[in-house]
């Protein structure tokens, strides 16, 4: 049965949005989603709505909570006869924060978290925006948008090691990050690769890495046969095994081009897709990479 023959209901295209489907059965949907832009455009609107409501305070909910409030959740056990329980407490503490979540967050509310403290998030902030930095956004996923910017226009040298040495490209950028890399094949989707190329690491190379992993960063590129093309940028920076995969966007204008990247992290690798067509051509790639890097890393696991 070929993708075209399949109609998914709209409790699967929902389970596909909410990342519940096993990554096979995502893979045909996303195959799917390329064929029938109408459904993908629908997919896309649920999509938006379920990150809008994700990011709704989200850089106040991803902030450490305050000493000073975990410390209140955590009364004396004299005080444990009191007639409002604890989870009573932490939910008026929630409620009181987002009713008043417009002041920015932790930071904005000094009478919480300290004046010196609140003036320094707030500094930090308005100095990443003012260098025309969102601060949400990975230092690795601004490197991404650059490298896509610079090579995807070359014609003679694209990339650093071609296509017919993928084997050789990716056992070497795997030794260079210190994690085992995929290339996925996507030539059923109308999508070759071109080759792939080592790059240099930012500053916010993770710590913990090894003095050789740290510094580099790898990328694949890959053309379909109307000669557009699309990067997929690996870092070991900014990934935390325990992270789960969410799909966020960034969008960056250089000379009148737009550069769109799709970010996420799985488990020691951070990625940012990239490319100059529509967001919603972008996730439908992004759902399809990351679905087939983990059925070939299941693959290569197997015993």
């Amino acid at each position: 049965m070929t993708p075209d023959d399949i109609d998914f209901d709209e409790s699967t295209l929902h389970a596909y949005v909410d990342g519940q489907l096993p990554p096979e059965r995502a893979a045909q949907v996303a195959d799917w989603l390329l064929r029938h832009p109408r459904a993908a455009q629908q997919v896309l609107g649920w999509r938006e709505q379920r990150e809008s409501l994700k990011a709704l305070h989200r850089d106040w909910l991803d902030e450490p909570v305050p000493a000073s409030l975990t410390t209140a959740l955590r009364p004396p056990a004299a005080a444990n006869a009191s007639r409002w329980p604890r989870a009573w407490a932490a939910a008026l503490l929630l409620a009181v924060g987002l009713g008043a979540g417009g002041a920015g967050g932790w930071g904005g509310h000094a009478w919480w978290y300290g004046k010196k403290e609140a003036a320094e998030m707030a500094a930090a902030a308005a100095a990443a925006r003012a260098a025309g930095r969102d601060p949400s956004i990975p230092e690795y996923v601004r490197d991404a948008a650059i490298a896509h910017a610079v090579y995807q226009p070359e014609k003679r040298h694209p990339v650093e090691v071609g296509a017919d040495q993928a084997d050789h490209l990716i056992q070497w950028l795997s030794k260079r990050l210190g994690q085992p890399l995929y290339a996925p094949v996507l030539r059923d989707y109308g999508w070759k690769l071109v080759g792939g190329r080592l790059l240099p690491a930012g500053d916010d190379a993770t710590a913990g890495a090894s003095a050789s992993a740290a510094l580099a960063r790898a990328q694949f590129m890959y053309e379909n046969e109307a000669g557009e093309r699309f990067t997929l940028y690996v870092s070991t920076g900014a990934s935390s095994p325990e992270a789960p995969v969410a799909f966020r966007l960034m969008r960056r204008v250089e000379a009148g081009q737009t550069t769109r990247s799709l970010f996420w992290i799985d488990g020691k690798l951070a990625y940012a897709l990239s490319g100059n067509f529509d967001e919603r051509r972008l996730r439908v790639l992004a759902d399809l990479v990351h679905a087939r890097i983990g059925m070939i890393a299941r693959a290569s696991s197997a015993p």
